[in-house]
Parts: C-alpha cells; sequence; structure tokens
C-alpha cells in the first residue's frame, strides 16, 4: 500500500499525527502490541497457533480484503473507474494460478504467496512511514533512499534467515525456499544492524536539535521490532509469520478507516451514502465500520471456501485444490490493486 496524500504538514504542538493522538498511538503501540502478544503465544503455546489463527482470518484477515473494496468500489464512481480491477482482473488472476498449478503444483503456489505476502507486507509498510514523513513536513535531514533501504533491511535479513533454515511446510503444505548460505544471513545482518544505529543516532540527533518527529519515529521503530521478532527472534516459522500478518491486517483496517473517514469528512456523500454515514465521526460509527466489514465477509468468505469445498470433491484431486486456488486469488488481487488505487490521485 502506498500512502494517500498527507495533509499540510502538522504544527509542533500536534506531533505531526496523521489523525490525532488516540488513533496515532493505537497504529503504532497498540496494534503492534496486540501482534506480539498474539504471535509470542502461539510460539511459547504451539497448540494456540490453530485457534488464534482462526480468529484472525476470521476477524482481521477477511475483513483487510473487504477494507480495499470500500477503496475500490465504495463510491459508484470509484465502481466506474475500477471496473477492471472488480470484475476483470479476478479471472484472470485466477486463471493464471491455475495454469501455474500446473507447472509448479500446490508446493510452488504456497512459496510465492509466503514470498509475495513478505513482500506485500513490507511495502505496505513503507506507504505508512512515508505519510508520517510528509505529516511531519518531509524531514530534510533523513533522505527518503536511506530511510528506506533501513526499513527494507531487517525484514530482508529474515527472509534470508528463513531461506536459510529451509523450512519444509507453510500451512501445512509444502514451502520451496532458495537455499541461502549463512555468510549471506550474517552479512546482511551485519548491515541492517549498522543501518538500525545510524537510525538511532538521527533520531537522538533530532530530538536534540528540538525535531519532535515522534509520531513518525515510533512507527519506524515498531516496524524494525515486528519484523526483528517475527523473523530473527521467534524461530517458528508459523508463530512468526501471525505476528507480522497480525500488524499488517489490523494496521491496513485502520488505516483505510482513517481514509475513509477523511474522504468522507462531516457530510453524507450522494456518491456513497452507506460508507460516508458510517464513516462519521463518533466511536459508535467506527464500531459500525468494523462491524460491518466482519459482517459482509464472514457469509462471502463461506460461501466462497464452501463452493471451493464442492469443487475439490467433485474434481476428486483431477487439478490443485479450487479452495486454495480461490484463497489465493482473492489474496493476490488484493496485492495487486493494493498497488494500484493507492498510486493514484483521486479525481476532482
Amino acid at each position: 500500500m502506498h500512502a494517500a496524500p498527507a495533509p499540510a504538514p502538522a504544527s509542533a504542538s500536534t506531533l505531526s499525527w496523521l489523525k490525532d493522538a488516540p488513533f496515532d498511538l493505537t497504529l503504532t503501540v497498540g496494534i503492534p502490541l496486540l501482534a506480539i502478544g498474539m504471535g509470542l503465544s502461539a510460539w511459547a503455546v504451539p497448540a494456540l497457533f490453530l485457534p488464534l489463527l482462526a480468529f484472525h482470518t476470521w476477524c482481521f484477515g477477511f475483513d483487510h480484503v473487504i477494507a480495499t473494496f470500500t477503496k475500490l468500489a465504495g463510491a459508484r464512481s470509484d465502481r466506474r473507474r475500477n471496473r477492471f480491477l472488480i470484475f476483470g482482473l479476478p479471472p484472470l488472476v485466477f486463471a493464471a494460478l491455475l495454469g501455474a498449478s500446473t507447472l509448479v503444483g500446490v508446493g510452488g503456489l504456497n512459496t510465492a504467496y509466503f514470498l509475495f505476502q513478505w513482500f506485500h507486507t513490507t511495502r505496505q509498510s513503507w506507504g505508512v512511514a512515508q505519510h508520517y514523513r510528509r505529516a511531519a513536513g518531509g524531514m530534510a535531514w533523513d533522505p527518503p533512499w536511506l530511510s528506506e533501504l533501513t526499513l527494507w533491511s531487517v525484514p530482508v535479513v529474515g527472509i534470508l534467515r528463513r531461506c536459510h533454515e529451509q523450512p519444509a511446510k507453510f500451512l501445512w503444505m509444502e514451502l520451496r525456499l532458495p537455499y541461502v548460505p549463512a555468510w549471506l544471513v550474517v552479512g546482511t545482518g551485519a548491515i541492517a544492524a549498522a543501518l538500525v544505529a545510524l537510525f538511532v543516532v538521527m533520531r537522538v540527533r533530532a530530538w536534540r536539535r528540538g525535531e519532535r518527529v515522534l509520531p513518525h519515529t515510533l512507527y519506524f521503530a515498531t516496524h524494525l521490532l515486528i519484523f526483528a521478532l517475527a523473523y530473527l527472534v521467534v524461530d517458528d516459522l508459523h508463530a512468526g509469520w501471525l505476528l507480522v500478518n497480525v500488524w499488517h491486517n489490523v494496521q491496513y483496517l485502520a488505516y483505510v478507516w482513517m481514509h475513509n473517514r477523511a474522504r468522507f469528512a462531516d457530510r453524507i456523500d450522494s456518491d456513497a451514502p452507506l460508507l460516508s454515514w458510517i464513516c462519521q465521526p463518533g466511536a459508535a460509527r467506527a464500531v459500525g465500520y468494523f462491524a460491518g466489514c466482519v459482517l459482509i465477509s464472514t457469509p462471502l468468505f463461506a460461501a466462497i471456501f464452501a463452493l471451493g469445498d464442492r469443487l475439490d470433491a467433485a474434481l476428486a484431486g483431477r487439478v490443485a485444490s479450487m479452495t486454495l486456488l480461490f484463497a489465493l486469488t482473492l489474496n493476490f488481487h488484493h496485492y495487486l490493486v493494493d498497488g494500484i488505487i493507492w498510486k493514484r490521485r483521486r479525481p476532482s
């Protein structure tokens, strides 16, 4: 996800929040703590992984896909503009995955999902970090290229470590990660450590100069912490993946809600009457927004996967699992459209 246009730089008194202190502290501290709690619980007690995965998938995973559609198709003008992305792209993604399954099998598809999910999660985090940068006035003393290199450094070390470990299974399916030698993991780890140390030094110096970029610093630091814990501390592949995925999905839900809240600021838009109404001020409306995502996603995804199960039974294993292909289609479609819709400028 690439960040939506930020408002004018905030004054020092507001600390350059994207919305306000309660929301931004939830985004930069509360959500990471939730993800860390769930991930470390699954690591400490492996029997908890499956129930935590089920809870996460239902309450956060499905909903964050629905949240994409509030951006993609929330208004009539959005649906006109994005007709191909809504209706034309999913069949093409499904066809591509079905064709790929005949070449690489379930193991190849599962590996592609694992790697693309890592890339998508890191890219989304960079988009949010850039939104915080713009809200802080640009931070000319922190070059964007250096910031991006630092942000990617820990995730890159993490994925290289997983490749070196060569796990055979991911989500109970075959995983085929390319082998990476230990020296490469150690070398990139040393570079990442140096970049993180430089990040700390630059922030301390900025603070001493009176540049209070607390929101951006909090977000960036929790990003680094999340990936370090999930890939470098937690030695269980599934618990680490759950930690990052909870953080990513809940963060996305909150961020898209903030975007919709700003988009329909204090007005009911006739182009999107329901979405604009539920995004008006008030805690009850915010709860209603998230509850609405659950109420839409639960029967929709239940029907999709029930259809997949029936097709799998009818085909008797002659092709790759339709349930898996449907699930991957939803995920890869989300990755693709997310990389498009957040880069566009909204027409006047």
